[in-house]
């Protein structure tokens, strides 16, 4: 029963991260702590125990993404007039949707990093562990640690990265057995990392074009 009420907890919060991420604010960062958590303790319950390293390991990469995008934020080229209809609009323009693409090689580079982390993951919870799942939760693992990275630099193809690991995570669960609240809520997030991509895609701006601007 704790169990069960622990998953509806982390259902509700997590869909708040999920309306805060689609929106950029940075308070997404405080409820994705929140969330991994609760989910911590779900995963280890569970055996999962690559998913649960990484919900401990995603709170302190939940403190630099908070510090990253408000830092980004503050830095954020400003107009040198001074009267208030250009401040108005500025000020709007802080809480726009900002994103850029994986620059030339970049791709290449966390694609090979992606590749040794899993590895090391997937040895460490096949030999050091009883985990019965171990490649599979090294691949989720994985490509949150990445995808948490990716977000943190504001890059569009981390709802790619998103989609794949929500795919996999479903699977995994069912075959682990958790509660439905946390299949439906990863099937949710399937969903919504192409929801995720189209509203960057189309109501953000390219971090280039953004910097461009008089």
């Amino acid at each position: 029963m704790f169990w069960d009420i622990l998953q509806y907890i982390g259902l509700f919060a997590s869909f708040l991260y999920l309306w805060l991420e689609f929106h950029q604010r940075p308070a997404m960062w405080i409820v994705s702590a929140t969330c991994s958590a609760i989910y911590a303790s779900i995963y280890c319950h569970a055996q999962i125990y690559g998913d649960m390293s990484f919900s401990l390991f995603n709170i302190c990469m939940c403190a630099y993404g908070f510090w990253k995008w408000i830092t980004s934020s503050k830095s954020s080229p400003k107009r040198d007039d001074l009267n208030s209809a250009p401040l108005q609009e500025d000020k709007g323009k802080a809480k726009a949707i900002v994103y850029r693409h994986f620059r030339l090689g970049e791709f290449g580079v966390v694609t090979l990093v992606t590749a040794v982390i899993w590895l090391a993951i997937y040895l460490v919870l096949k030999y050091l562990t009883n985990s019965p799942v171990p490649a599979l939760d090294a691949f989720t693992t994985t490509l949150n640690i990445v995808g948490t990275w990716v977000l943190a630099q504001k890059i569009i193809e981390v709802w790619g990265y998103w989609f794949l690991v929500n795919l996999v995570s479903i699977y995994l669960y069912m075959k682990r057995g958790l509660h439905f609240t946390t299949i439906l809520l990863y099937t949710f997030y399937l969903c919504a990392s192409v929801y995720g991509w189209w509203k960057w895609r189309h109501y953000g701006k390219l971090q280039s074009q953004c910097s461009s601007n008089p």
